[in-house]
């Protein structure tokens, strides 16, 4: 069984080549500039007016680099691309951003530099294939991170976390959306109609916080406990999970920028003790957090780029002896518990 797996984050994109016959250690690993500030970097670059069109995809610096371009220039979008933004399309239109149809891309492009964007590169397949791997993958399993769509009244950090806690008491695995997404995840919804048009095999996609944590879990000295308390440290989110075997008990979620390691620790006392509500976490900037049941960790792993900043928390997890694979190695557990079923 051969599975692609890719993690898309902030600052990078984790690729993993996964065959059964060969396991996590002999798997194909690449890191590459992620999606978001690839395409920054070619709006930084460019001269004049763009017109924008593609898939929903992560923001972050896309957006700023934006933004920038239209202080100088116009920016045209179709709809699909320019909820990369915002979901909420007149916010899009107030700021400049002038929306079009996807009838309209091509006479626009005849003035306007053409950007297309999306989450994922096929080209990916062709680099692959050039080095002799075998692209006839049975799923492709791809983390990115997903705020939804929030209803009127309701910030993106809140929506986020309300749709985070629906899986608190399940396992790890029950994060994963198997061949299908729901349209309220605007992103991971885009890009999983992106795939299906041209593959037609198992398409799994997950949030890139539990990809991470169930990936730390293949650490042999995480998986051999039962009571574990486990934090991925990204460029944008810091997630906690508390966990009692493969169940979640706990989890919090926080801008990595507005904390610090003796602010973290304060909030992980609390959620392995089961004091920590909702209200503190968003009061302070963060996105929330629940707690079902206490927990008394034997063991709290650390992984993500940003891990160095909380030093000494708790051991560094490096599954397949790479911290940067945690990702991957999460989605292919997940896609391996779906097609193992």
């Amino acid at each position: 069984m051969r599975i692609l797996a890719i993690d898309i984050g902030l600052g990078t994109q984790d690729v993993m080549v996964y065959d059964t016959r060969d396991g996590f250690e002999e798997a194909y690993k690449l890191v590459l500039p992620s999606p978001t500030r690839f395409f920054a970097n070619r709006i930084r670059a460019a001269r004049g007016d763009l017109v924008i069109c593609g898939d929903t995809m992560g923001g972050g610096p896309f957006s700023r680099a934006v933004y920038e371009h239209l202080k100088r220039y116009k920016v045209y979008m179709t709809e699909k691309a320019a909820r990369t933004l915002r979901d909420d399309l007149d916010f899009v239109a107030q700021q400049g951003v002038e929306l079009i149809a996807d009838s309209d891309v091509e006479q626009v492009s005849k003035h306007a530099e053409l950007i297309r964007i999306s989450d994922f590169n096929p080209d990916i397949l062709k680099w692959l294939s050039h080095f002799g791997v075998d692209i006839s993958f049975d799923a492709i399993a791809v983390a990115v991170q997903d705020h939804g769509v929030a209803p009127k009244g309701v910030t993106d950090r809140e929506n986020r976390f309300r749709m985070l806690e629906t899986r608190v008491g399940s396992a790890l695995e029950s994060f994963a959306f198997f061949d299908h997404v729901p349209v309220s995840l605007s992103r991971m919804y885009s890009l999983f109609n992106s795939l299906r048009s041209w593959y037609s095999g198992h398409i799994l996609m997950m949030d890139t916080g539990p990809a991470a944590i169930l990936g730390s879990l293949e650490d042999e000295r995480v998986r051999t406990h039962r009571n574990r308390l486990c934090i991925n440290v990204g460029n944008g989110h810091t997630i906690a999970f508390s966990l009692l075997d493969e169940r979640v008990i706990g989890i919090f979620e926080h801008h990595t920028r507005l904390l610090d390691r003796t602010r973290l620790e304060y909030y992980l006392k609390k959620l392995v003790d089961g004091d920590l509500t909702f209200e503190e976490v968003f009061e302070d900037g963060g996105h929330g957090a629940i707690v079902i049941e206490r927990n008394s960790p034997e063991v709290v792993a650390l992984t993500g780029p940003k891990r160095e900043k909380m030093r000494g928390i708790g051991l560094y997890a490096a599954p397949a002896g790479d911290m940067m694979m945690t990702g991957p190695v999460g989605l292919i557990k997940a896609t391996l518990s779906q097609l193992q079923r």
